[in-house]
C-alpha cells in the first residue's frame, strides 16, 4: 500500500504577456501583443495593450511627458470630430427625420459601427502621424 500523498501540481503563474480579447489602450482595436507598464510602480503592475508599434509608441512618450490617458485630449477630440462627419453621413443615408426610437437595429447597429470603426482608425491615424521624441 502506497501512504504517500497526491498533490496537484503547482500552479503556473498568471501570465501577463498575452493581450487576448484586451482592446489596444489608444484606438480601442484589438491588440497585438504589443505592451506597457509603468516600471516606476510596485507589483501587481497595470498593463496596457496595443494593436500596433505607433500606438504604443504614442502612448509611451504621453507617459514620459507625465500625461496621463485621463480626460480628453486634443487627439481623441479631433479623432470624434472626425467621426462626426462620419456618422453624419451614415444619418444621410438613414434619414435626419427619423427619431431615435423609430430606427431599425440594422440602423443602430450601422451608426454604432461607424462611431467605433471610425474612431479606431482615426486615433491609430493619428498616432501613425505623431512624432515620438526618442
Amino acid at each position: 500500500m502506497n501512504h504517500v500523498a497526491h498533490s496537484a501540481p503547482p500552479r503556473e503563474p498568471a501570465r501577463h504577456g498575452h493581450p487576448r480579447l484586451q482592446p489596444c489602450a489608444v484606438c480601442l482595436r484589438p491588440a497585438q501583443g504589443f505592451g506597457f507598464f509603468n516600471p516606476a510602480k510596485p507589483r501587481p503592475r497595470k498593463h496596457r495593450w496595443f494593436c500596433s508599434m505607433p500606438c504604443q509608441a504614442w502612448f509611451a512618450a504621453r507617459h514620459r511627458k507625465g500625461l496621463t490617458m485621463q480626460g480628453m485630449t486634443e487627439e481623441e477630440r479631433a479623432a470624434i470630430a472626425l467621426v462626426m462627419k462620419r456618422l453624419g453621413q451614415t444619418m444621410d443615408r438613414i434619414g435626419w427625420d427619423k427619431r431615435l426610437r423609430d430606427l431599425t437595429a440594422a440602423d443602430v447597429t450601422a451608426l454604432i459601427e461607424e462611431v467605433l470603426e471610425g474612431y479606431g482608425a482615426e486615433m491609430s491615424r493619428i498616432a501613425a502621424t505623431a512624432e515620438v521624441p526618442f
